[in-house]
């Protein structure tokens, strides 16, 4: 096998690792927040928790649904149009979770977490803008 080819199966073998990794993460977070402990269990946590949780169950199954898919069929389409769902699901999950605030934490701390949602937000958008470029720049191909 030339050195190329080694390159792009290590690739391959390091997204699917990726892919399954997220897929257990994802997976962990529906266990921790409805299983065990639950989410009520954290008291960092008001019942304000309930109004964002479907939201964030969406991104989650989202997420897992997206990196299946991609465990089956990678690279091209399908990891361009999963990384642009898996985003645009997590910017709505995130802006849910800024609008209601659903923590119970000090001035310190509220101001720590507004930031990280603050970050995560414009994060989300400009890997929109990256995805639409990128779609533009490889004419709708998504192997750019």
């Amino acid at each position: 096998m030339t050195p190329a080819g080694r390159v792009a199966v290590a690739q391959v073998r390091t997204n699917r690792t990726g892919y399954v990794v997220a897929v257990l993460v994802n997976a962990a977070g529906l266990v921790v927040l409805h299983v065990w402990p639950g989410w009520q269990e954290f008291p960092v946590l008001t019942a304000d928790t309930r109004s964002v949780l479907g939201v964030v169950d969406a991104a989650l199954v989202v997420g897992i649904v997206v990196n299946v898919v991609l465990l089956l069929r990678s690279p091209g389409w399908p990891t361009a149009a999963g990384s642009l769902l898996t985003t645009l699901v997590g910017l709505v999950a995130t802006v849910r979770v800024w609008q209601v605030f659903p923590f119970d934490v000090s001035d310190t701390w509220e101001t720590v977490l507004r930031v990280v949602l603050v970050v995560g937000v414009v994060g989300a958008c400009l890997g929109l803008l990256a995805l639409l470029r990128m779609r533009q720049v490889t004419g709708g191909r998504g192997d750019g």
